[in-house]
């Protein structure tokens, strides 16, 4: 990511080649003068009764944040990602807001502070941990309700090119998207209304708040801003592939290139619904999970829109950092990489509407049976240590992105 060249790494040490380099503060963040004046705002929460209502003692932490802020509005893209005709047309609809560095750090602090939940015990990161590309590990999420999730928890980066949120793609762009787990009654359970009067109440937010849009006034808009500005800071591109694609691949073993050469061979069609730089699409498929994905629990778009042909249609996520973010699809059906490999090879179940990259033929139209590759022990291996190579090697670590508190 553009971020791991002379910034500041997870440990304190720098790498080498170029990049931008912090700045002092639009205004006082988490100066020594903005330690000592939140020490003297929460005087009056050390008293009995005199807390803001809805906040306890224990409720207020201080984020610890760099003394000059963090240059989040200067991390870009490598010149291949913008100058790649698709990913240009593609992020130029994204909507999401322009980052700046205030922005993106106050959305760091909300990201990381259980305060935006009912109970105060759940945060963003509760369900999106960085060190498993901001996702959680489980098939379903438990929030603040104790009852797990409809579906698994995704993992969150290159919002610059996505556009449609949710497994159901229901939502269009960031700021739509990340209020919604806020008020979901079993994620974090707290309406938009106490969500502000609490971060009003709260001495260091206003403070950021108006270092980031001129004044105190905390909203729900400028909640949303500045979370999806934050979370546009989540680059994936700093991974093993990305490292061989500059050089040849001279970096792989043998097993890793066998991998790559059944992803993008062309018989597998691996590389048809995983595509381009992001190793995703644009498009929505049915990939023969379930015969029947409604009966089964759960028909993605189909349970939006009561279309059969919606039936089982769900987003096709992006493979960046994949070898991170077990377990996998959209119910967390398969604790490993090689359940997904397996499944691809010889699992796909019959659909009505089977996309027909997955089907014997490969050719229109949809429905038809679907094909069985019956890979060699040596390709799905092959395939699990090229897929591994996608994880990124910085957005896990990175200071920049971590847990301010």
């Amino acid at each position: 990511m553009d971020g791991t060249e002379n910034m500041p790494s997870a440990h304190g040490g720098r790498s080498s080649a170029h990049t931008p380099v912090p700045r002092t503060p639009l205004a006082v963040i988490a100066t020594a003068a903005f330690v000592m004046m939140l020490a003297a705002a929460l005087t009056g929460c050390t008293k009995e009764g005199a807390c803001p209502e809805g906040i306890a003692v224990q409720d207020v932490r201080l984020p610890v944040l760099p003394e000059e802020t963090f240059p989040y509005s200067e991390l870009t893209y490598p010149e291949n990602w913008l100058s790649d005709p698709a990913l240009q047309l593609f992020g130029s609809f994204s909507g999401n807001p322009e980052v700046s560095d205030a922005g993106a750090t106050l959305g760091r602090v909300l990201f990381y502070d259980p305060l935006l939940s009912r109970t105060g015990d759940v945060s963003c990161s509760t369900c999106h941990r960085q060190e498993r590309a901001f996702s959680d590990g489980r098939a379903h999420s438990v929030g603040v309700s104790g009852q797990p999730t409809h579906r698994n928890s995704m993992s969150l980066s290159n919002f610059r090119y996505q556009r449609r949120m949710f497994w159901d793609q229901r939502t269009n762009g960031l700021v739509n998207q990340v209020l919604q787990p806020i008020e979901h009654p079993d994620e974090m359970d707290l309406s938009l209304d106490a969500l502000t009067a609490k971060l009003q109440a709260t001495p260091h937010y206003p403070l950021l708040v108006e270092a980031a849009f001129g004044d105190t006034t905390v909203t729900p808009e400028r909640v949303a801003s500045a979370l999806a500005q934050f979370v546009q800071c989540f680059h994936a591109h700093a991974s093993r592939y990305d490292e061989g694609l500059a050089t040849g691949f001279g970096n792989f073993t043998p097993e890793e290139l066998l991998g790559k050469d059944v992803f993008f061979n062309g018989e597998t069609r691996c590389n048809q619904c995983h595509s381009g730089l992001m190793f995703n699409a644009n498009q929505a498929f049915i990939n023969g999970l379930d015969s029947n994905y409604a009966a089964a629990g759960d028909g993605g778009i189909g349970a939006l829109t009561g279309q059969a042909d919606d039936d089982g249609r769900f987003k096709t996520v992006s493979l960046r950092n994949v070898g991170l973010t077990a377990p996998y699809m959209h119910d967390g059906r398969f604790a490993k990489l090689r359940e997904v490999v397996d499944f691809y090879s010889d699992g796909i179940q019959p659909h009505p509407f089977l996309d027909e990259r997955l089907s014997a033929t490969g050719a229109g139209p949809a429905g038809q049976p679907p094909y069985q590759l019956a890979l060699t022990e040596a390709e799905r291996n092959g395939l699990v240590a090229f897929l591994n190579t996608l994880n990124d090697t910085v957005m896990v670590q990175a200071w920049w992105l971590s847990d301010p508190f």
